[in-house]
């Protein structure tokens, strides 16, 4: 038994803060399912960078400017700990933890102020 998903989770999050990052698969050695981030009541529905994930899951790190992120695959699920907690830093959060995201962001305003400038002298 693995206790509470709160246990489980709070688990989880020390492993990381010591690992810098985990890997856990959905099932357990002993074949029982991993409870959902969201089941412990930690973790909160959030979005990240796309790379073929179902989900992604973060909370705050008390005490700190980070925070934890928990993103789903199919069969696993990957953490990491982001330097800037994007709900109470979203810019710093976006220079250092996700500067594509970033890039891509500062790409589209460009492209949308010139096609504004593009269209509004016809």
């Amino acid at each position: 038994m693995m206790g509470t998903p709160e246990d489980f989770w709070n688990e989880v999050i020390t492993d990381t803060i010591s690992s810098g990052s985990l890997e856990i698969t959905k099932i357990g050695v002993n074949g029982e399912k991993i409870p959902s981030p969201e089941d412990s009541g930690i973790f909160h529905r959030s979005i990240g960078e796309r790379k073929g994930q179902i989900a992604d899951f973060r909370c705050p790190l008390d005490g700190t400017e980070s925070g934890v992120h928990v993103v789903e695959f199919e069969d696993h699920y990957s953490v990491h700990i982001d330097r800037y907690d994007p709900d109470r830093y979203p810019v710093r959060h976006l220079v250092h933890d996700s500067p594509k995201t970033l890039f891509q962001i500062i790409g589209i305003g460009i492209f949308s102020a010139l096609m504004f400038t593009l269209f509004r002298r016809r």
